[in-house]
């Protein structure tokens, strides 16, 4: 998956055969807004309003990158190396308590495919190439496929379900948590 077996160069793109995961740009916003403006992707997601207009997009991808220079979030768009089009965006996000956030969304029309797994091999392989650990996360209740994608990829739960703010549905609803085992992982 992962080209290299070295500590990643978070500048450059991680790449699969199918998928690249890169940087953010402005000129993202466009596939951004298209594909979040849609409540079965943004209500799944904690960050993300409904509807999410290209501006509000563009607002979006300016506070990613910021957070990126000033904390150290890892988050990059998602993009088909075929032809170039944007799926979602995956990301890690340092918390207070040392841990790391793992998240993504994906647009609708790209479910099923097996591309939020490979991209959060991708991410997760560089992750452990530079010793990011532990990495923690969580998803609605009501998004078992999530919880999938998440248990393939090492998640296992906690135990623990908080109410969770999702700014696409503007309500907290129940979110189990889970925790990456890295000794099942990959």
């Amino acid at each position: 998956m992962l080209q290299g077996a070295m500590t990643p160069d978070w500048t450059r793109p991680l790449e699969s055969e199918r998928l690249s995961l890169r940087t953010l740009t402005l000129e993202d916003a466009g596939w951004i807004s298209a594909g979040t403006t849609n409540r079965k992707v943004t209500d799944m997601t904690g960050r993300i309003p409904y509807p999410n207009p290209p501006l509000g997009a563009e607002l979006y991808v300016l506070t990613c990158r910021a957070a990126e220079a000033n904390r150290g979030d890892r988050v990059r768009a998602i993009i088909r190396n075929d032809d170039g089009a944007g799926l979602g965006m995956i990301g890690l996000h340092p918390r207070k308590d040392d841990a790391w956030e793992f998240g993504y969304w994906l647009a609708e029309p790209f479910w099923g495919q097996g591309y939020a797994s490979e991209a959060a091999g991708l991410l997760l392989q560089a992750a452990d190439a530079a010793g990011i650990t532990p990495i923690v996360a969580g998803h609605y209740a009501d998004n078992a496929a999530s919880g999938r994608v998440l248990e393939k990829c090492g998640f296992v739960y906690t135990g623990e379900v908080v109410n969770a703010f999702s700014s696409g549905r503007m309500a907290s609803a129940p979110c189990p948590r889970m925790v990456r085992n890295c000794a099942s992982a990959l």
